[in-house]
């Protein structure tokens, strides 16, 4: 039986369609915007059935299925399952995750960064991880402009007592009073914890802090000094050249190694590897919605170097004191996902939908048309349909497939990812306060409609009204006429059968499916059309066709 993804694309100009993800217009860069739409609406309710509903401690958490203690849940999964949730447009879970987050992780200063799998705070599981903090505020900040605009209801949590806007600005207040942000405004890594001796670059979110500028009652202006020094600090990257940061690094440039730094400070922290690679997406939003020329020289240099390397194909992890070469061959990730199991050790090294991902949203920040395509294009080839990023199984030596990954983390960086390039992203302080007309964008192959023969404004069909065999449509011995007819989305079904699929209409159209090139692969007439795909692939535009109207729908065959 084949796979069959139903990509909808209108003809008719009187047709629109919508998915549950946040609709909000925006003039942003975007690209196959419908297809990633309709993925992100999938892909989230994925990891719902996957990193949600499967646990009772910590019940509404996003939990990591593969982590050291599988099962468990970290406060940056709080932030990013919020945000995620509020793009996806499901108030639901966002309020049971900030309510469970709130009476598991709060203690009043900030969330601890670790819960066990038994709901518990272990111990070295206290303490702030700055990310999640700034995250989880923007997406309470976000949540209380959907509130004011009547597109969610007014909700205050039972736990806390406040409402997303109280807490939001108690969030950025203990930022400051527990050294999440030092004096000078570095962003620390943690509360009291980095900042003077090292950073974390992949921290840092200038656009977050240009939000809280416009939000903070207590003190707006103490914003712009770390929107300054965090550009400060990345013009000192070693790997700025690059369009790189390291994982870890001093606020002056300089290498830290990897003592006490904890995760991800691989290589000695000299690599451009897990938590430096979100510097791509965090400032490319700054460069998006603020326009920030600082945010796009950097992005330029990365833009630059990816494509030199060989453009979206090229995206992976990179050192960075070697000039930009990739990280050793060899060398495996045995820390998570079963660590006694040798079969489920991944490399790290990684073209995947994380690193196409981030590197996506350089393309989307600065780039022309043609790498904004490129990178959905390569994005497209780690998204099989499914309510999940990645592959199901690497039929090349790579290991990358979901036996592999860590279905969390990666999850998360390509629907960040992927949200920007389908212009879903947006700021919603701005679309509510300053609506937008929503532009196009581009177009790849993904979701460009092919030159289709204009059909006659007369359909004959044929009176028995019986499903069509797929190879006729010569309409001979049709004798009936159709009047004017409206098609629509209302008046279009498919079902996906045994080796095809059956098309209906409310009354009689003409029926045809194009290849991408505009030729006619097959035809019929009447209400029902039965198209067999067995033995096809790729992408096809099936096309009904009565007088004066027309509709389409676009479909993968696999």
């Amino acid at each position: 039986m084949n796979c069959l993804r139903f990509l909808p694309v209108c003809l008719a100009a009187a047709v629109t369609f919508s998915y549950a993800v946040l609709d909000l217009p925006s003039a942003q860069p975007k690209v196959d915007a419908s297809y990633w739409n309709a993925a992100l609406d999938s892909t989230w309710q994925g990891m719902i059935r996957r990193n949600i509903e499967p646990y009772s401690a910590g019940a509404g958490l996003i939990h990591r299925p593969k982590s050291e203690t599988p099962g468990d849940a970290v406060s940056e999964g709080v932030g990013y399952g919020m945000l995620v949730a509020l793009y996806a447009n499901d108030q639901a879970s966002f309020n049971k995750m900030w309510e469970k987050a709130s009476e598991v992780m709060w203690n009043g200063d900030y969330h601890d960064w670790h819960m066990d799998p038994s709901g518990n705070i272990p111990m070295g599981g206290q303490g702030a991880a700055t990310d999640a903090e700034e995250d989880i505020a923007l997406a309470l900040i976000f949540a209380d402009k959907l509130v004011s605009a009547g597109k969610w209801t007014a909700y205050t949590s039972p736990f806390l007592n406040k409402t997303y806007a109280e807490q939001a600005q108690k969030l950025l207040d203990k930022m400051w009073d527990t050294k999440q942000i030092r004096s000078e405004g570095i962003v620390a890594p943690g509360a009291g914890w980095g900042g003077y001796e090292f950073v974390n670059p992949g921290y840092f979110s200038p656009a977050w802090y240009k939000v809280f500028e416009k939000f903070d009652k207590s003190d707006a202006n103490r914003w712009k000094t770390v929107v300054d020094k965090c550009y400060e600090i990345i013009s000192k990257s070693p790997g700025y050249s690059m369009g790189m940061v390291p994982d870890w690094m001093t606020p002056e440039g300089g290498w830290v190694g990897s003592d006490g730094l904890g995760y991800n400070a691989y290589f000695e922290s000299r690599a451009f590897f897990k938590d430096a690679i979100r510097i791509l997406w965090r400032v490319a939003i700054d460069a998006i919605w603020f326009d920030e020329s600082r945010a796009k020289e950097f992005l330029k240099n990365a833009l630059k170097f990816i494509n030199d390397k060989g453009g979206p194909s090229a995206a992976n992890f990179y050192q960075i004191e070697k000039a930009g070469e990739l990280l050793p061959a060899e060398d495996k990730w045995k820390e998570f996902n079963d660590s006694n199991n040798e079969s489920t050790w991944r490399y790290r090294r990684e073209h995947s939908h994380l690193t196409i991902g981030m590197w996506a949203t350089a393309a989307m920040a600065v780039g022309e048309a043609s790498d904004r395509i490129a990178f959905s294009e390569e994005m497209a080839k780690f998204y099989e349909g499914g309510d999940y990023f990645g592959l199901a199984h690497d039929t090349s030596a790579a290991l990358e497939d979901t036996l592999h990954n860590e279905m969390y983390f990666d999850q998360f960086l390509a629907w960040f990812g992927t949200s920007l390039m389908s212009g879903l992203f947006v700021n919603v302080v701005d679309a509510v306060d300053n609506p937008k007309t929503a532009t196009p964008g581009d177009s790849s192959s993904l979701t460009k409609i092919p030159e289709v023969p204009v059909d006659s404004d007369t359909v004959v069909v044929d009176s028995t009204d019986k499903p069509e065999d797929p190879k006729g449509g010569d309409d001979k011995g049709d004798d009936k006429i159709i009047a004017s007819a409206a098609l629509d989305a209302s008046s279009i079904r498919f079902v996906e059968m045994d080796g095809g699929v059956m098309f209906s209409a409310d009354y009689p159209v003409k029926w045809a499916v194009y290849d991408l090139t505009g030729h006619r692969v097959v035809s019929a007439s009447g209400k029902n059309f039965l198209w067999n795909t067995r033995n096809m692939n790729g992408v096809y535009v099936v096309k009904a066709v009565c007088r004066g109207s027309s509709f389409t729908h676009k479909v993968l065959v696999r």
